[in-house]
């Protein structure tokens, strides 16, 4: 991994919040935040890294709107001492080493040179005010950084998916990627749609053809489609119709993360969109999706490395790579759209059950819930049967993703 040179953001990799200077002045404290402060200035956030003269891998980390140096407050060897700001007196309980663990890259734990011990987020509590310490050094993700450089050149970026006759799904997806996408940028592989949903502007069309479905065939073409773009794209974003990658929008939207993103490829953390049609009435497909639908679930089979800055290889259905490395972003989600709405997942069952089938995925079950239309079974299927490693177990989808989608 290498240091980036620029004015960085610290970000803790359990919390999601980035380091920030509280107030200016030497012996203030530092905390941790997800936003630009009331000016929109985000200067008390950034940092630089500065190379210690005659020692390897060390630095002094630097507020850029304070010009003070992060260090332990009194020299302390404690755990849960206190870190601060101070100007440059020169000691080691100013001079931290950047740890490089994780697969991802820039993620770091940050060990102060005078203790030893490394920075952490006490109890990994995502208050702003919560106490940035010193402990000995135990593997908890609070003591994990991701160092982001800010600078901000412009990114180019594509985004991809494919689809067969998808009057639901694709308006929505269209709807939400144009906000980061430019429509030259937007990509729609049309897999011999016959209902009129890929006629329209806003994106380019590319048709493929095959007599029949298959989740190798279509890992196949989306792989073959995604080098074509990175050849072209510093970063090529490839879905589903139904998945929505964001961040929390507490912390970014989607154009702001891909303007840091500064890896070869990251891992969303998947959750599944419940219709509860018994309390939920049918979608209005003119309004936010979030904003009618009030259940979701995690399910780590939507874990998907669909961001990245590099060629990728994927398993069927491009839900992991074929090396099975993971880079994990707890702040990244997938949201899965297939189940937002009962009588909308059910009909799509229907189309995709009158095309034929590839005779391996018959044989190996793959994509089988696609074509369960049985009523009861797919009533069944629709609240019980995840289709991944967990049991489907609903909890509130937080208020701030209401208007996301």
């Amino acid at each position: 991994m290498r240091i980036p040179a620029s004015e960085v953001t610290i970000k803790n990799l359990a919390t999601g919040k980035v380091l920030v200077a509280t107030r200016a002045g030497k012996g203030a404290a530092v905390g941790q935040c997800s936003r630009k402060d009331k000016d929109g200035n985000d200067v008390a956030r950034q940092w630089r890294l500065i190379p210690v003269t005659g020692a390897r891998h060390q630095y002094q980390i630097q507020n850029v709107a304070t010009g003070t140096l992060l260090e332990i407050s009194e020299e302390s060897h404690d755990d849960k001492a206190s870190v601060l700001l101070w100007e440059d007196n020169g000691g080691s309980h100013q001079q931290w080493r950047l740890i490089p663990m994780g697969e991802g890259g820039h993620e770091y734990v940050i060990m102060n040179v005078n203790s030893g011990k490394v920075l952490d987020v006490w109890d990994g509590s995502k208050r702003d005010d919560a106490d940035i310490v010193q402990l000995g050094y135990g593997t908890e993700l609070q003591q994990r950084w991701i160092v982001t450089s800010c600078k901000t050149s412009s990114i180019s970026r594509a985004v991809m998916t494919m689809v067969r006759n998808e009057k639901f799904f694709l308006p929505i997806w269209l709807r939400y990627y144009s906000q980061f996408f430019a429509a030259q940028d937007i990509y729609v592989l049309d897999h011999e749609s016959t209902d009129g949903s890929t006629e329209g502007q806003g994106f380019i069309r590319i048709p493929v053809s095959h007599p029949e479905y298959g989740a190798g065939w279509q890992t196949s073409v989306n792989q073959r489609h995604q080098h074509d773009l990175i050849d072209r794209y510093d970063v090529v974003l490839c879905t589903d119709v139904d998945e929505i990658v964001a961040p929390d929008p507490r912390l970014d939207d989607l154009g702001t993360y891909i303007d840091r993103f500064d890896e070869n490829f990251v891992n969303c953390q998947g959750f599944e969109v419940l219709h509860q049609k018994n309390s939920e009435p049918p979608l209005d497909l003119t309004k936010p999706i979030l904003s009618q639908r009030f259940e979701w679930y995690a399910n780590p089979l939507y874990t998907k490395p669909l961001l990245a800055r590099v060629p990728m290889l994927w398993w069927g259905g491009c839900h992991n790579r074929i090396d099975d490395k993971k880079n994990n972003d707890p702040n990244l989600y997938l949201i899965h759209l297939h189940r937002m709405d009962y009588d909308i997942c059910l009909a799509r069952h229907h189309d995709r059950a009158s095309f034929p089938l590839e005779q391996i995925d018959r044989e190996r079950g793959w994509g089988y819930q696609n074509q369960i239309t049985d009523p009861t079974k797919f009533s069944s299927w629709f609240y019980h049967d995840s289709c991944g490693p967990l049991p489907i177990h609903p909890e509130p989808i937080p208020s701030w993703w209401r208007d996301l989608v």
